[in-house]
């Protein structure tokens, strides 16, 4: 199995077998699931929602229709190209399509692919934000030993997905950090959209300054798993970290 690593350190596996590329088709399309589809158009990365809607296995291709009031700009996606992308955030799955028939905009049907790429062990995908301010993380943290301590953190998120984060901090913050502690009430802010969420600590490591990471000084990485989101939050977030990493998945075709 030919694997690729992402810059962002995700791992994908191209999947060649046909009969695995319509099982993993046909889950997507029993579930429901949302399917992306993107392009850039000039300089600018545009979007689409579309969904699964039959797979013809002895025409080997299958029929994707818009999300509710998403026709137009589908319609306008699937224009002016042979192929598109796709992207299917529940199994994290990547694949390019010749557009074998268009019935716009209500229905388009697309080639099975020779190939699809998946992240190993169905990971989501990281987005590493270090540096950039992008997302932000603020909640309060309370400590009973030595003494009972607490206090609110602001913090710069280092990277993020739609299964947790991570954060640095400093020698005097880490005690009020243990592994396995419940951070009850997270706020996280990305641009102008925020949600609230409870985590749990999974690991605390050490990060020493160099060359790449811009430190000054010694800090330590906490990373936190999600132990409750809500899946309108889930799903926003995958999106978002798709958008911002689809320009590195042109290593799937090459």
């Amino acid at each position: 199995m030919e694997t690729i690593t992402l810059a962002n350190d995700n791992k994908l596996k191209k999947v060649k077998d046909e009969a695995t590329i319509l099982n993993l088709l046909s889950g997507a399309k029993h579930g429901n699931s949302e399917v992306f589809i993107w392009k850039l158009i000039g300089n600018e990365k545009h979007l689409g929602q579309v969904r699964i809607e039959s797979i013809r296995k002895s025409r080997k291709d299958f029929c994707i229709i818009p999300a509710e009031g998403q026709d137009r700009l589908v319609q306008e996606l699937m224009g002016s190209h042979n192929h598109v992308d796709l992207y299917i955030p529940e199994s994290a799955l990547l694949l390019r399509c010749a557009i074998k028939q268009t019935d716009a905009p209500y229905r388009y049907y697309l080639q099975l692919p020779n190939f699809v790429a998946q992240v190993e062990r169905r990971q989501s995908f990281r987005l590493n934000v270090h540096g950039t301010s992008e997302v932000k993380l603020s909640f309060g943290k309370s400590v009973a030993l030595p003494r009972p301590m607490s206090q609110h953190f602001l913090k710069e998120c280092f990277d993020i997905s739609a299964g947790g984060f991570s954060f640095f901090i400093s020698k005097m913050e880490t005690k009020f950090f243990q592994i396995d502690d419940a951070i009850p009430m997270v706020e996280i802010k990305a641009g102008n959209w925020t949600t609230k969420i409870s985590a749990q600590i999974a690991t605390i490591r050490e990060v020493e300054p160099d060359e790449y990471n811009g430190l000054a000084y010694k800090v330590w990485r906490v990373s936190c798993r999600f132990s409750q989101i809500d899946q309108v939050s889930r799903k926003y977030l995958e999106k978002f970290i798709f958008e911002r990493i689809k320009d590195e998945l042109h290593a799937i075709n090459e």
